[in-house]
């Protein structure tokens, strides 16, 4: 089953990879230089909101609902609470932000009025709502609908997308009025994916919340263990976007814009494997030590010889793909892009050692990994961005992609003592293993 669910989702991500490259490029070609680093500013705030303010639920919900641990209604009846309050408690600091003018820091110059911040704050809720209900989906390994829903996601963005920027060939709009455009149909892709999902809970999952849980035998281990795992991913989160937020203190608008590319590119890439690690973890969690490791060995050479096939078709195609695509503006976003491959290369494997260790339950092993990561991450950036750009950007953040699965793969080593044995190129044992899963 665990090779069907991830072969099916891999295939899958053919179709979403390349209208997430569609929409990609008709929404830069509606931003322009100047309105795709805004833009690109706005999701990652969202982004950081959801990871900060969901205290890392998601993955507890996958975890203990596979497991059997807690019952799923109660952990729907904690989630929402959590989403809830979390959901609350960001209104009211933006609130105060927006007082004593501290919105300034995650906003863009010019970008920071009273209308974008409900734009920004709505784009958060959006996306904390779609990545906690899906958890429950992917607790139950309903990967075809979560496959399905992904299609149609993608479909309807690229949809919207390519509408809106044919409404704009014949329309004479500032940069802003253009971003503007952008949000709102960024909102209402949102709130249509949050519709599908509601849809399929009511039709398939079922599940009512029950709020009569235990505090101390439910809630408090609940919890505790999200914030393990919580406290890696957000240091990881760091890992991945600081430098777009430093790009942003020390570069102007357009260098930012050709930055968010680059490294909005190398995300669509990244983004398999961490569907990859979706459909793993919960098999995972439930397997005994030893049949973990050999799954995931051989998950984890068929991922790195995937990717390491994608990198080299983008490596080789990008210097034509990119201007054609999103315009010769951007022609400058190539050499990050290209610098970036290389740490993506990486990370793609990072991101299965890193599910690995969370259904190991080891995950302060994330934690160390990714925090030496981020040193790293933060000193290179500071010292690379001012002399040397967008191109230091990348070089600062591939280094720092390398070190954390150097960290990663060193402390699996020593604290659960895995093999040292082939974890990234494909056998023919795999390959007939393939075969044999493609008959089905």
């Amino acid at each position: 089953m665990l090779g069907k669910n991830l072969i099916s989702s891999v295939l899958t991500q053919i179709p979403v990879f390349i209208l997430g490259v569609v929409s990609g490029v008709f929404s830069t070609r509606i931003l322009g230089e100047e309105g795709k680093g805004v833009f690109s500013l706005f999701q990652a705030n969202a982004q950081l909101f959801s990871l900060v303010f969901s205290l890392g639920i998601q993955t507890g919900i996958v975890y203990f609902i596979s497991s059997k641990k807690i019952t799923e209604n109660i952990v729907a009846g904690i989630s929402i609470y959590i989403f809830s309050f979390a959901s609350l408690l960001l209104l009211v600091l933006f609130l105060i932000g927006k007082y004593f003018h501290f919105t300034d820091i995650f906003l863009v110059e010019g970008f920071a009025s009273n209308s974008y911040l409900i734009l920004q704050y709505l784009l958060f809720l959006l996306t904390f709502f779609t990545s906690v209900i899906s958890s429950f989906f992917q607790a139950h390994s309903k990967f075809k609908i979560i496959n399905f829903i992904s299609i149609l996601n993608s479909i309807l963005n690229a949809t919207l997308f390519i509408c809106l920027h044919l409404y704009f060939q014949n329309q004479e709009l500032s940069s802003s009025e253009r971003l503007d455009y952008v949000i709102y149909t960024t909102l209402l892709s949102l709130i249509i994916n949050s519709l599908f999902w509601i849809y399929f809970q009511s039709k398939e999952l079922k599940i009512r919340p029950d709020f009569k849980f235990k505090i101390k035998n439910q809630v408090f281990p609940f919890i505790a263990y999200n914030l393990t795992i919580y406290i890696g991913t957000f240091i990881n989160f760091f890992n991945y976007r600081l430098d777009l937020w430093i790009v942003n203190q020390y570069l102007d608008k357009k260098n930012l814009s050709y930055y968010s590319l680059a490294t909005n590119i190398n995300q669509i890439i990244l983004y398999v494997s961490v569907t990859i690690g979706t459909v793993i973890l919960p098999t995972l969690a439930k397997k005994s030590e030893e049949d973990r490791i050999k799954t995931f060995a051989q998950i984890s050479r068929f991922s790195f010889t995937f990717f390491t096939g994608l990198v080299f078709i983008a490596f080789v195609l990008c210097d034509f793909i990119i201007p054609f695509m999103y315009g010769n503006e951007f022609i400058k976003s190539i050499l990050p892009f290209k610098i970036l491959l290389l740490g993506i290369l990486i990370s793609s494997s990072t991101q299965l050692f890193a599910t690995f260790v969370v259904a190991s339950k080891k995950n302060i092993i994330n934690i160390i990994a990714t925090s030496i990561g981020l040193i790293f991450t933060i000193l290179l950036d500071l010292i690379l961005i001012p002399k040397y750009g967008i191109a230091g950007a990348s070089i600062a953040t591939s280094i720092s992609y390398f070190i954390i699965f150097t960290a990663t793969f060193f402390l699996l080593l020593i604290k659960l003592k895995i093999p040292l044995t082939n974890y990234l190129i494909i056998n023919k044992m795999d390959i007939f293993l393939i075969k044999e899963k493609l008959k089905l």
